[in-house]
């Protein structure tokens, strides 16, 4: 299976500075002690209504706390964008100021994410880093304003079409090219490390399209870009829904909402019943999303969401002192990530763990010092595959992985047996087809971002296909029952843990989601010394 990235499928919003969106609002926000966040100064190019929402939606709970921030939010089905900053005041005025220059920009159709809206953050930081030591100009605010009326007005004239909300990252650069600044899917790598193979139950929970909420304190720029990520990661190529039942065309990826915070309760309200008629502008039936919050007020509301995401204060901390995050239902059940979603992050982990340390080992870091001089060099492989092993194992936390099932211990014991000791052929046959899945992740010089998306992607389509294959030959068995039966062959070809129940129930789901087929799984047992072991 090739490791490039998929042009139909590796997708993201990568544009050109040319492509600097038409900003349909332009706005100040400020915070006043007497009557709190209010908007000072705003412009907007159409009817839009700022009042009493984008001075919240810009200033999440707990921003005071930071001196600058970047939040990602949407509002009345446009994206919005706001650079918060925090400059020194008088002691009447809290010793601070605090300011935020935001816009919005259009969705431009159902694909679009952030409209483009990074292309104008490093700007909006530098209004908003100018305007929090000078709160009484807004003379910056005005030319800008002016200038990028007169830019889309250029554009109008010169029949720039303003159609384009993603664009395939393989068209957009060239392999030894990276992401440009300010782009969200430059914290992929960051993603990664912060949920280890956690990172493959959220892919699940995505792919089922379920209410998924980040929960965090301040910065929330990470926490907004995990949103974006987990939504491109999770996106489902046009070319697979010739698998699918027809009328999903919505579910191809998770919608993301960015920040949200108190106010925004009667909007997850509405979407979570949309065929009652939401009285919220913008308010679009949808499966699910995929947001962000510092408001825990949020998360004791569970009817709003399905997953709740909980970000450790400590996910930025060095590897020792870091523990990967909660991840639980709306009901409170922890999900735990399978050990063969360890297994296979760990060739992830391996993976960029070389790309990461290639160009700065020195010949000298290959030698295996505990041997005499006459002892050959240790492999480049081999040093990184230790590395990467010590790196994974002291960020582990064995309370986010599902324990061992007795089972699946006896199993693994007879197999040790029967085999004399040998590999198990039926886990070694797993790990070559994850690896060969990830490809040489290593090898790519800068756009290593592009082809981890097209390796969570490649996975997306192995299960669909997988399952499309499953139900092909169901079919041709004239098999009269609508059930679906797998049996654990199939789980494992679609990169499922056989012995996982979580994935057992989460390809039952799936099936009923896109094929509208009723899923059976179908266990096995092995006899052990006279005892039934049972293989699930």
């Amino acid at each position: 299976m090739s490791s490039s990235p998929d042009s139909s499928a590796t997708r993201v919003d990568a544009s050109s500075d040319n492509d600097v969106p038409n900003i349909e609002a332009l706005f100040l926000i400020k915070f006043d002690k007497k009557v709190g966040y209010t908007i000072a100064w705003k412009r907007t190019a159409t009817d839009i209504a700022l009042d009493n929402a984008v001075e919240y939606k810009s200033l999440p709970s707990g921003l005071h706390s930071v001196q600058s921030d970047l939040v990602y939010f949407t509002h009345e089905g446009y994206a919005g964008l706001s650079a918060f900053a925090k400059g020194a005041a008088s002691a009447e005025e809290r010793h601070a100021h605090f300011v935020s220059v935001g816009v919005l920009v259009k969705k431009e159709g159902k694909s679009g994410r952030l409209g483009r809206a990074w292309l104008l953050a490093g700007r909006l930081e530098k209004m908003a880093a100018a305007l929090a030591d000078d709160a009484e100009t807004v003379t910056p605010l005005e030319e800008f304003w002016q200038a990028q009326m007169e830019a889309s007005d250029s554009r109008e004239s010169r029949g720039h079409s303003r159609a384009r909300a993603m664009s395939t990252v393989s068209a957009a650069m060239k392999d030894e090219e990276s992401l440009p600044e300010y782009h969200p899917a430059l914290s992929i790598l960051r993603y990664l490390d912060v949920f280890g193979p956690l990172v493959f139950r959220l892919q699940q929970a995505a792919l089922l399209r379920k209410r998924i909420l980040f929960v965090g304190i301040p910065p929330v720029r990470t926490a907004c870009e995990f949103v974006y990520n987990l939504s491109v990661l999770s996106s489902i190529s046009p070319r697979d829904t010739e698998h699918l039942i027809p009328g999903i065309e919505d579910l191809l990826r998770l919608p993301s909402l960015f920040s949200v915070g108190v106010h925004d309760i009667p909007y997850l309200e509405d979407l979570r019943n949309p065929k009652h008629g939401g009285h919220t502008p913008g308010t679009e039936p949808i499966e699910g999303w995929a947001a962000c919050t510092t408001d825990d007020i949020i998360v004791t509301k569970t009817q709003l969401y399905d997953i709740v995401v909980e970000l450790p204060p400590t996910y930025d901390a060095p590897p020792q002192e870091r523990r990967w995050p909660r991840i639980r239902t709306s009901d409170g059940s922890l999900i735990q990530a399978s050990q063969r979603d360890v297994a296979r992050y760990k060739l992830l982990h391996k993976e960029l763990f070389k790309h990461r340390n290639r160009s700065q080992a020195s010949p000298e870091a290959y030698m295996d010092d505990e041997n005499d001089d006459a002892a050959p060099l240790l492999s480049r492989d081999e040093v990184d595959t230790q590395r990467a092993a010590d790196d994974f194992n002291e960020a582990y936390d064995d309370t986010v992985v599902e324990p061992m099932t007795w089972s699946r211990l006896a199993y693994s014991g007879y197999m040790w047996w029967a085999s004399a000791g040998e590999t198990d052929a039926y886990t070694t046959a797993e790990r070559d087809s994850d690896r060969e899945l990830i490809g040489d992740l290593a090898e790519y010089s800068q756009s290593v971002e592009t082809a981890i998306i097209a390796y969570f992607h490649r996975q997306s389509s192995l299960l669909v296909r997988s399952l499309s294959q499953c139900i092909e030959r169901d079919d041709d068995d004239d098999d009269d029952g609508d059930a679906l039966i797998i049996d654990r062959d199939d789980l494992s070809r679609m990169g499922l843990d056989t012995w996982s129940e979580a994935d057992r129930a989460f390809i039952q789901e799936f099936g009923s989601l896109y094929f509208g087929r009723t899923v059976g799984v179908k266990g096995s047992e092995v006899d052990c010394c006279g005892l039934r072991v049972p293989v699930f």
